[in-house]
């Protein structure tokens, strides 16, 4: 019995080297390695793993060979490089938008018009409109306004003249109202030449009154823009406040650039914007909006230079009272 168990012992040491070997290798291949499944069933299933795994690899190969131009870069690099991707598209949108949004926001206000572009002066030349009036603007009412009447003579020779149309304009330059007026006499002169205007524009044209009212009504509290407007609110019939008046024919830098003279409208508009106005037939719009513009061009110096005057006159009117209370007091 002693010398037999020896040689089992070594018998049963070999078996198990053998089985941990096979073990061994049927973890470092795949194919081979169905853990917890009896003997008999070990055979049936070494085949469906195997096809099913290669099966599996045939799949994985056919998609990284999809995705072969990103073979060198590491997927988590990859989702990185298509959401920096993402991001700079979506920026360079935001971008563009914000790009658009200030275009169309162009508005040339306190700009010298030597400033402006040469084909920006060029097609305004052509079509004065895309400087006198601000592109997808606010239609309605403003707090300015800008006016302008044309008139026809009447009277023996012509040379009393008569309101024949109103033109209101907002502080954008777009039209508020504009009407011809029915004539209030026997019109001797149309001056169409002018002011544009034809018999049959005034045929069934509103009476006065009722134009004077709607007029009236838009500039009723708001700053009202004009060129020489002390004409045009004679021709109405209608008053307005002398604080609440802007009138560009009478504004001291301007008629500085004239050497002090009382300046044209049509030169006005040539020298500060570069546009031509009055080329032929006058346009009520056209001068309203033109004067209008030249207020808003210059509005901040403009606005400075009145609330200045008023804080003089209103400090002289202190210094003067003090100096008749004083004069006061020594008499007595």
């Amino acid at each position: 019995m002693s010398e037999t168990s020896p040689a089992k012992a070594s018998k049963i040491v070999k078996k198990r080297k053998r089985s941990k070997k096979k073990s061994k290798k049927d973890v470092e291949n795949p194919t081979n390695y169905v853990p917890g499944l009896p003997p008999k069933l070990k055979s049936l299933q070494k085949e469906n793993i195997s096809s099913n795994w290669k099966n599996l690899k045939q799949t994985i190969t056919v998609k990284e060979s999809k995705h072969s131009p990103s073979k060198a870069i590491p997927s988590f690099k990859r989702m990185n490089l298509t959401e920096t991707k993402k991001k700079s598209t979506t920026n360079s949108k935001i971008v563009e938008t914000q790009v658009k949004a200030e275009e169309e926001e162009i508005w040339f206000d306190d700009v010298d018009e030597s400033l402006l572009e040469t084909s920006t002066k060029e097609t305004a030349k052509s079509d004065p409109e895309k400087l006198l009036v601000k592109e997808r603007s606010f239609k309605g009412i403003t707090k300015i306004i800008g006016m302008d009447c044309e008139m026809v003579g009447v009277g023996k020779d012509g040379s009393d003249s008569i309101v024949a149309r109103v033109s209101l304009v907002n502080q954008f330059g777009n039209i508020i109202f504009d009407s011809f007026v029915a004539p209030t006499e026997e019109v001797t002169d149309f001056r169409t030449s002018v002011s544009g205007v034809r018999p049959h524009n005034v045929k069934d044209a509103p009476v006065l009154k009722e134009v004077q009212t709607k007029v009236a009504e838009i500039i009723k509290r708001r700053i009202l823009v004009g060129h020489a407007i002390h004409h045009d609110l004679k021709v109405l019939f209608l008053s307005h406040p002398r604080k609440l008046l802007r009138d560009t024919s009478t504004y001291k830098p301007f008629r500085a650039q004239f050497g002090g003279k009382t300046p044209g409208l049509k030169k006005l508009i040539e020298h500060y914007i570069g546009v031509r106005v009055q080329t032929g037939e006058h346009s009520s719009v056209q001068d309203a909006q033109a004067a209008v513009r030249l207020y808003t061009m210059f509005r901040k110096d403009w606005e400075k230079s009145i609330l200045d005057k008023r804080k003089r006159r209103f400090t002289d009117l202190k210094e003067k009272v003090k100096e008749e209370q004083t004069s006061t007091s020594t008499v007595s």
